[in-house]
């Protein structure tokens, strides 16, 4: 069998002279054995055709398709059919397709709802190529003319690849000017309902600009479309076609059978907007008059699909996905505002309702600005990384260049050089803000204003967008945060805030066309910058998700924290932190281990500590509770350097005091806050005042707690500005790596007596590569002690253990009563 060239060109002819055929068809028989035993191929004797065996045998071999050898020889000849049929189809389909912009004539007359009235026929010849893609018809009232209609053109309305007017009363042009672009119809009232004003909208597109767009879009001042992803959905649909787009509707529930529609008719809801291409307004526009004399309810958007479905013979899209496409929001739309922006939302929806206030209009259009800022700022960052990889391997001496510049434009790279410049976080913990600085208004504690928790919450959506894209790519796995589980936030007045939330995310991850839910935990670092929201990824095994991303998150919170505390004397205040680090640690298993650094004083004293601890041990046998024996003066220093010589690197250390109460809240912040490497935490702590001067409770009670909802610790954590204060002059508790710890030069030993020793410590790490995070932490609880000051202590530490002391009485408030009642006694 032999291909005939002649047979096809033939075929070609026919085809494209009658302007008929099926291009598909051609391709199942091009394929269908192979191409040469249906289409082009003759048999060897025929005498229809030339007969190619004529040639020479040299050139026979290479004009052949048949190939002899059994089974691999069909497979070959097969394979080439295939691959010949494809390129015929196509150059055929060239050939048989005219040309878009020659224009084309259409005839209307013969549609599916001629029988059920008069139709109205109208023929028209036009040019495909239209001056603009999109007309987009906004209906709105007079009243409305400077508040809603004011606030949709200056966002999305200027971005619409067309053309956008406003549809009001008879007298609304001269209220506005030429803010806005208004069309008056004659006749026409804001009086609800709108049936007349809505179909003489559409005759009005009809008649001004039928020839002039392929498709038109009838919306309401409440909406907000996204313009570009409006024109890449349309660009898509081929607009010749009848078709009429939007959130298919039936009516409320008690409505159902009231409107007039059967079974298998709908109508594309208004408010998300409604999309008709040429064909269907060419159609549905010289019915319009018998429309208007036949209706059946008091919805214009019903009854306008209720004619498109009988004049132009189709119904609205029906199809599951528009409920996102054209989102429209059931949960809030009493309060007339779009409430929460979830990932399938900001994924896919083209246009959003409601929006009736127009602030909410310009929130939500910033929001997009700043997603589309962002993703051009990201964009660059790919292509200058590219830049430089591409320039190290044409030329490995050349120094970098593009991209050092555009990451410190895109990343905040602020860094303390001295102890305070180091900015506090705020602590968020449930439904409470710890904030550093106590105000008038509140004290250490209060519940986390709205404001704070809306940011929040945009910021977070935000993020989860910008992570979803990667997840998707790679893991083909999306998430949405459930809550936070708790954060930090602070505000920097020159660069913006900053936040760190330890969210609960849940996850759906599609496997073998399964989903599975997974719940797990996600760590996000935020900046906002004064143009949008920064996702800073500080660490890349940080934010990559395993394949069950719980397993990743429950094995960062158990890593072991290993507590080193310095002691001498002091017994009853150390039984009380062991009763306290039992609650906490040993009888929930917390993964922690207890190193306590004994200096020795009287062998009485050190016998009671040892018996103690063997006591704790033999109680749980499980737990790790060792002691080193030192000589010499007390020194904390020393001490806890000696304690964090006893653990090898990678080893996390929590230096603490004996004084310290803690929860188990802060265990886990102390894990997720210290990244080895990296960052060390040093958390600040919340220091009592003297009971003589603060209602502190009994200390015995367990059910005492924060009374505004803190967490709870057996009658320590009553945070008040009357019982106690953020201590931020000490910067002795500390959670970090040893390898840091040892890297940075650890305590200075040549500081004796008290204080100073943590502040040296602290300077170190902010002079150094590592980032200090620096907070306020409600979990951690300084219980008050007299402080008695060494008069043969340093200048600079007589006067800070002197300040402390001071700070530790009372506020100012009960110290001012406390002296008035004494001047009254007096």
């Amino acid at each position: 069998m032999y291909l005939s060239w002649t047979k096809v060109s033939q075929l070609a002819s026919t085809f494209h002279a009658s302007g008929t055929g099926d291009s598909k068809c051609i391709a199942v028989l091009c394929s269908f054995g192979g191409l040469p035993g249906n289409l082009a191929a003759t048999p060897r004797h025929s005498d229809a055709q030339p007969r190619l065996n004529k040639r020479k045998p040299k050139e026979m071999g290479n004009a052949r398709l048949g190939f002899s050898g059994g089974l691999p020889g069909m497979l070959m000849n097969f394979s080439a059919g295939v691959i010949l049929g494809f390129s015929m189809t196509v150059w055929l389909t060239v050939l048989m397709v005219p040309d878009r912009h020659l224009g084309q004539q259409h005839v209307s007359g013969h549609m599916a709802g001629q029988a059920k009235g008069k139709v109205v026929q109208s023929y028209s010849t036009y040019p495909m190529k239209y001056k603009g893609h999109i007309y987009v018809g906004i209906m709105t009232a007079k009243k409305y003319l400077n508040s809603r209609a004011l606030a949709t053109y200056e966002t999305w309305g200027k971005q619409i690849s067309g053309k956008v007017e406003f549809f009001s009363a008879t007298d609304s042009k001269a209220s506005l000017g030429n803010k806005i672009p208004i069309v008056s119809i004659p006749g026409v009232t804001d009086v609800y309902p709108p049936q007349k004003k809505a179909f003489l909208m559409l005759k009005y597109m009809h008649d001004h600009y039928l020839d002039d767009y392929e498709w038109f879009v009838r919306a309401d001042d409440d909406v907000y479309i996204r313009g570009d992803r409006l024109e890449n959905f349309l660009r898509k649909v081929d607009s010749s076609q009848p078709l009429y787009i939007g959130q298919a509707g039936v009516g409320k529930e008690d409505e159902l059978g009231r409107l007039g529609l059967r079974p298998d008719e709908n109508y594309c809801m208004g408010g998300p907007g409604m999309i008709m291409s040429r064909e269907t307004l060419r159609r549905v526009v010289p019915n319009i008059p018998w429309c208007l004399k036949n209706l059946y309810s008091s919805h214009e958007d019903v009854e306008i699909g209720r004619c498109i479905t009988k004049f132009a013979g189709i119904t609205c899209t029906s199809a599951f996905d528009t409920r996102d496409i054209f989102f429209n929001d059931y949960k809030n739309y009493n309060k007339g505002n779009i409430g929460e922006l979830h990932k399938a939302v900001i994924d896919i929806a083209i246009t959003l309702h409601p929006n009736k206030r127009p602030e909410y209009q310009y929130k939500l259009h910033t929001y997009f600005l700043t997603q589309r800022i962002h993703d051009l700022k990201r964009r660059a960052l790919d292509l200058n990384q590219r830049v430089e990889q591409m320039t190290e391997l044409l030329e490995p001496k050349l120094p970098a260049r593009a991209y050092s510049r555009w990451e410190k434009h895109l990343q905040s790279n602020f860094r303390p050089r001295a102890a305070r410049d180091v900015l506090p976080w705020d602590a968020v913990v449930g439904k409470m803000l710890y904030q550093h600085a106590t105000t008038r208004s509140g004290g250490p504690s209060k519940k986390t204003p709205a404001v704070l928790k809306t940011a929040m919450h945009m910021n977070i959506i935000q993020a989860m967008h910008m992570v979803n894209r990667d997840y998707q790519r790679r893991y083909r796995t999306v998430c949405d945060y459930s809550s936070i589980h708790h954060g930090y936030q602070r505000v920097d007045p020159i660069r913006g805030p900053d936040y760190q939330l330890d969210l609960l995310v849940v996850c759906r991850r599609k496997f073998k066309r399964k989903a599975r839910m997974m719940l797990g935990r996600k760590l996000l670092y935020l900046h906002q910058p004064y143009t949008g929201t920064e996702l800073l990824e500080k660490d890349s095994e940080e934010n990559v998700f395993d394949n069950v991303i719980w397993d990743r998150a429950r094995s960062r919170r158990k890593e072991t924290v290993h507590i080193i505390v310095p002691l001498q004397g002091r017994l009853s205040i150390f039984e009380r932190f062991m009763k306290n680090y039992e609650s906490v640690c040993l009888e929930t298993e917390s993964n922690v281990d207890l190193l306590i650094v004994l200096f020795k004083n009287t062998e009485a004293e050190t016998s009671r500590v040892l018996d103690a601890l063997d006591e704790y041990q033999e109680k749980y046998p499980t737990s790790t509770i060792k002691i080193i024996l030192m000589t010499g003066p007390f020194s904390r220093g020393i001490g806890l350097n000696a304690g964090a010589a006893h653990f090898r690197n990678g080893s996390l250390l929590f230096f603490c005091d004996v004084d310290l109460i803690f929860t188990k809240g802060f265990l886990d912040r102390c894990r997720s806050n210290t990244v080895l490497g990296h960052q060390v935490y040093f958390p600040v702590m919340f220091s009592q005042y003297d009971s003589k001067f603060a209602d502190l409770g009994d200390p015995a009670s367990e059910n005492q707690s924060n009374r505004r909802g803190g967490p709870t610790a057996k009658g320590y954590h009553l945070l008040s500005k009357d019982t106690g204060y953020w201590r931020f002059s000490s910067y002795g508790m500390a959670c970090l790596y040893r390898e840091d710890f040892v890297n940075v030069g650890q305590f200075d030993i040549n500081i004796r007596g008290w204080g100073m020793e943590d502040l040296s410590l602290f300077d170190k790490f902010v002079k150094s590569k590592m980032e200090t995070f620096r907070a306020v932490d409600p979990g951690l609880v300084h219980v008050y002690h007299p402080i008695h000051c060494d008069p043969n202590l340093p200048t600079i530490q007589y006067n800070m253990c002197i300040g402390s002391k001071a700070n530790t009485y009372g506020s100012a408030a009960k110290l001012a009563g406390f002296w008035q009642d004494r001047a009254d006694v007096m």
